[in-house]
């Protein structure tokens, strides 16, 4: 067998010609898309002394005004400690100001001026890979892929609400049960 031979070649099993089929399904192809969308913009954001996440924390803020940790974790659907890191360094970076929140635990940021220069500069990147990513598409089906990838996001968000409403079930009805697994 060659090193272009597959370990296992059981082609004549139904089940063997289904493994591996993740490598060419659609989340495959939209984490393709995504990788090489990060290939694109992470030279800039390196230029402009950003870390990973870091753009959309600024383009959040920039966006939105002055708003709160848990407001830009809740948008993006990630942990309020992670944002608080990001948050931590983009304040040690001079792009962003935070200020005491409502509460001890909560922080209002806001952009500087290093912060507002630094998002103009990151728009124009992302308008280049836009730009590049759709380079054939037509108005049209710059909309239609928009509009798709919005009911795409929809529908994740429903799935992942009912995926975790039903561990909270199995959860209630372990501990209801007084955790007996048998």
């Amino acid at each position: 067998m060659d090193d272009k031979t597959p370990a296992t070649t059981a082609a004549n099993d139904p089940q063997d010609r289904l493994l591996g089929t993740s490598l060419n399904d659609l989340h495959m192809r939209v984490s393709f898309a995504y990788r090489l969308m990060r290939n694109y913009t992470t030279p800039s954001s390196r230029a402009l002394g950003l870390g990973p996440g870091q753009p959309r924390i600024l383009s959040y803020v920039a966006a939105h005004g002055p708003c709160t940790q848990r407001e830009i974790a809740a948008h993006y659907y990630i942990d309020a400690s992670a944002v608080s890191r990001m948050l931590d360094n983009l304040e040690r970076g001079g792009f962003l100001q935070c200020e005491p929140g409502r509460d001890r635990r909560s922080k209002e940021v806001s952009l500087t001026d290093l912060g507002r220069e630094t998002i103009e500069a990151w728009d124009r990147t992302c308008e280049a890979v836009d730009d590049a990513m759709v380079s054939d598409f037509t108005d049209e089906e710059v909309d239609q892929l928009c509009m798709l990838l919005d009911r795409v996001h929809r529908n994740l968000v429903d799935a992942i609400a009912a995926r975790d409403e039903r561990r909270r079930e199995d959860f209630t009805s372990m501990v209801g049960d007084g955790g007996s697994h048998a």
